[in-house]
């Protein structure tokens, strides 16, 4: 590791070697355990303390960039959710957190899910260790290059939102997600009708930013998705890994994270995009 961080107490469970990684199999573990306690307790009275951190790669001792770290059953007074990404040094700072045990959820697609309770406290920085899936990583980057390369051969304006942009909106679904983006909207495709009228009521049509209404064609994991934005409607941002608005041509077309891992592992050929 690099040298001490000022003002923060290193907390780190002993190691486990390449035997006891085997023994698991495969499941995540973390290399951060201050004293398991029921996620039931009632959290500490304190002031709220930023809680800091950083994931690594298991085998490579590598900083794992985009890990998206959440406190779950654990809310603000607000109600707001409390998570955090890391950064390309793999570090998190998570502000306004309550004291006391938390479970703590770290996930990133080509790694296992970590779950571990914490008992967070003040002035604390802590070291998490997640499992990686080689094949599953490789085979992400090789598939993101290709979809990447197939908008660009397009002679239309895209948008492209990415797993992390999406996880910071973590209670929204895909189309709640789309409406509140800058220059983007849902809009009723008759907007004539009066206001009492159902029709009225539902934004099924898609408005971007120097173009007219338009109902557009929904793609999930590249096949048709009659449902339309309703049926983005019905999808958790959680669980999706990638969502492209190809403005012109009326598309949007969503990538679930369990997709792109099944197509990273076992490739197959790109679908053209028709317009």
């Amino acid at each position: 590791m690099d040298g001490a961080r000022p003002n923060a107490a290193r907390t780190r469970a002993g190691a486990l070697s390449r035997t006891s990684l085997a023994r698991v199999a495969g499941s995540a573990m973390i290399a951060v355990l201050v004293g398991a306690a029921d996620v039931s307790a009632q959290a500490g009275s304190v002031s709220p303390v930023t809680f800091s951190g950083e994931v690594l790669d298991t085998y490579r001792g590598e900083r794992v960039e985009g890990a998206i770290v959440r406190l779950e059953g654990t809310v603000r007074p607000d109600g707001s959710i409390i998570l955090g990404v890391t950064d390309e040094t793999g570090r998190f700072d998570i502000p306004d957190v309550p004291t006391g045990p938390s479970q703590v959820l770290v996930s990133r697609i080509g790694y296992a899910d970590l779950v571990q309770v914490l008992d967070i406290r003040d002035g604390q920085f802590v070291e998490i260790a997640v499992i990686p899936k080689p094949i599953v990583l490789e085979g992400i980057e090789v598939y993101v290059d290709r979809l990447t390369t197939r908008l660009r051969e397009l002679p239309y304006l895209t948008n492209t939102y990415d797993e992390t942009a999406l996880r910071f909106a973590p209670d929204f679904n895909v189309a709640q997600f789309l409406h509140s983006q800058p220059g983007f909207e849902f809009v009723p495709c008759f907007e004539d009708l009066s206001t009492t009228s159902p029709f009225a009521q539902r934004r099924d049509c898609m408005r971007t930013r120097g173009t007219t209404p338009q109902r557009p064609r929904v793609f999930l994991d590249d096949a048709p998705a009659f449902g339309g934005v309703q049926e983005l409607a019905t999808l958790p941002t959680s669980e999706v890994y990638r969502v492209e608005v190809i403005r012109g041509c009326g598309q949007i077309r969503v990538y679930t994270v369990t997709y792109v891992e099944g197509i990273a592992v076992r490739p197959r050929p790109l679908i053209p995009i028709v317009c």
